[in-house]
């Protein structure tokens, strides 16, 4: 009976973290049941504790304390994106391969990747239409609805599927780990996602320089790390699409969409100038935010001759979690990702071993993304970041017993 409730739980482990990058409501509710399968661990005294698990999980402990004393926290508990995608980190104490979770979670990630090459490729839109056959045609496009929704959160898991599928493959030289790197970084182009562009070359060549200093391996050997660079550089040269949404990168005059991105920042960092105290602090909360944050946006917009729009979020990682936390919160934030980072960066350093810089470019490119969007609260992507911690924090105390 307990080998069956063992095995019961594994499979459950390994089929929630194949859906994550696939769809929401399945991983919704699964979500719970690993919530559930931890408290009754918990209560059965199987849990032991890492200092990993105290810096992964500060951050949402701060969001329910804010949220407890802002009078939010029903509204918190009730959001998509609000607590439920923390139960991922909870796979972190049951029993289970994190080689074969993390294997399964870049399947997951090959198909959502799939599917967004297919949906640009034959001009759908939604990912439905593809089982429109005869509508399908030859194109390029830039998906407008993937299977998590908006094409930057596809972008979010194509790239760090590229960074974990790219690192495995060069520690084991399996084919199938190429495979992925290739479908997945296809994925990435074909989101016309300019944040995770940028994310994806910028963290290639961090990542590159660093692998090629500590294995004191030939350039020749890192050319693997500049093919984002050269796919962009050549999709861009023949494909009229690839370079308009490349040189947009860099247009703030007339690309609407940076200078509303300019005008959300002007705005939210002019509302923490004049916040009082305690918000400076503690920060507004998500749901204040439009309330009391919109006029100074409204305001900037007006200055850049745009239509007033208050978004969802300042589409930016860091200015973001400043207004809607306060200092307090995003010095947690910095300090959780900047120890998941230095702590990779130092057991590559010591040991070699690829999986470290393979986990280490993951948040790096959702880091580097973050600059530009608001992708740490995006639901399905706070799913994948908690899964990484929790995966990493395996690896880490496998690796060293």
């Amino acid at each position: 009976m307990k080998s069956l409730l063992k095995r019961l739980t594994e499979i459950t482990v390994y089929i929630f973290l194949f859906l994550i990058p696939v769809t929401h409501p399945a991983v919704r509710v699964l979500a719970k049941l690993i919530f559930l399968i931890f408290i009754l661990e918990l209560i059965r005294r199987r849990i032991k504790t890492v200092k990993e698990d105290g810096v992964a999980l500060s951050l949402p402990l701060y969001q329910l304390i804010q949220s407890t004393f802002k009078g939010k926290l029903l509204l918190f508990l009730k959001i998509p994106q609000g607590i439920t995608p923390i139960f991922s980190y909870f796979i972190r104490f049951l029993n289970f391969s994190e080689e074969r979770g993390l294997n399964v979670l870049l399947y997951g990630i090959s198909i959502l990747s799939l599917s967004v090459i297919l949906q640009s490729l034959s001009g759908a839109n939604d990912y439905r239409e593809l089982l429109e056959i005869s509508k399908l045609h030859l194109t390029v496009i830039r998906p407008g609805h993937t299977f998590l929704g908006h094409p930057l959160t596809a972008g979010a898991f194509t790239s760090v599927g590229f960074f974990l599928s790219t690192f495995l493959y060069t520690q084991s030289r399996q084919k199938n780990y190429l495979l992925i790197a290739l479908i997945t970084l296809t994925g990435t182009l074909l989101t016309f996602d300019r944040s995770y562009w940028v994310g994806v070359v910028s963290t290639s060549l961090i990542s590159g320089l660093i692998y090629v200093k500590v294995k004191r391996v030939s350039l020749k050997r890192a050319l693997l790390f500049g093919a984002p660079i050269l796919l962009i550089v050549v999709a861009a040269a023949t494909v009229p699409q690839f370079k308009e949404r490349l040189t947009s990168i860099v247009d703030v005059k007339n690309n609407g969409s940076n200078r509303y991105r300019l005008a959300m920042w002007k705005g939210g960092i002019e509302f923490y100038r004049g916040a009082p105290l305690n918000e400076k602090l503690f920060g507004t909360t998500r749901f204040n935010y439009k309330e009391e944050v919109g006029p100074f946006i409204e305001k900037e917009e007006v200055k850049f001759k745009l239509p007033p729009h208050v978004f969802s979020h300042l589409h930016n990682d860091y200015i973001t979690v400043l207004v809607w936390y306060g200092a307090v919160g995003l010095t947690i934030f910095l300090i959780v990702f900047g120890y998941f980072v230095y702590r990779n960066f130092l057991l590559f350093e010591s040991t070699g071993s690829e999986i470290w810089l393979a986990f280490f470019s993951a948040y790096l490119v959702l880091l580097i993304g973050g600059f530009f969007e608001y992708n740490f609260e995006d639901e399905s992507v706070k799913y994948l970041i908690y899964t990484l911690f929790a995966l990493n924090t395996k690896f880490i105390y496998s690796k060293n017993q």
